[in-house]
């Protein structure tokens, strides 16, 4: 048996050292943190510096645990309207 879970993620770049990181796009997206480099120590906008926005599926086995994760899609970047 397998089950699957996603997890919407968006990527960020440190504007200074240029340095990735990946973070739950509700901080990024929604909220728009900021956020400070831990190379450079360099404060910087996580919504301003986003360079991608996906969408995981995760295969979860019978034990809860994670055993694959792909890209299920691409996600808009902007903030989501709600209805």
């Amino acid at each position: 048996m397998s089950a699957k879970a996603w997890l919407d993620i968006s990527v960020i770049q440190c504007p200074n050292c240029k340095r990735y990181y990946a973070d739950a796009s509700w901080y990024v997206a929604e909220i728009g943190a900021d956020i400070e480099c831990g190379i450079c120590h360099t404060t910087f906008n996580t919504k301003k510096s986003a360079t991608d926005r996906i969408m995981l599926s995760l295969k979860i086995n019978a034990e809860g645990k994670v055993q694959e994760a792909e890209i299920a899609r691409r996600l808009s970047k902007r903030k989501r309207q709600h209805k």
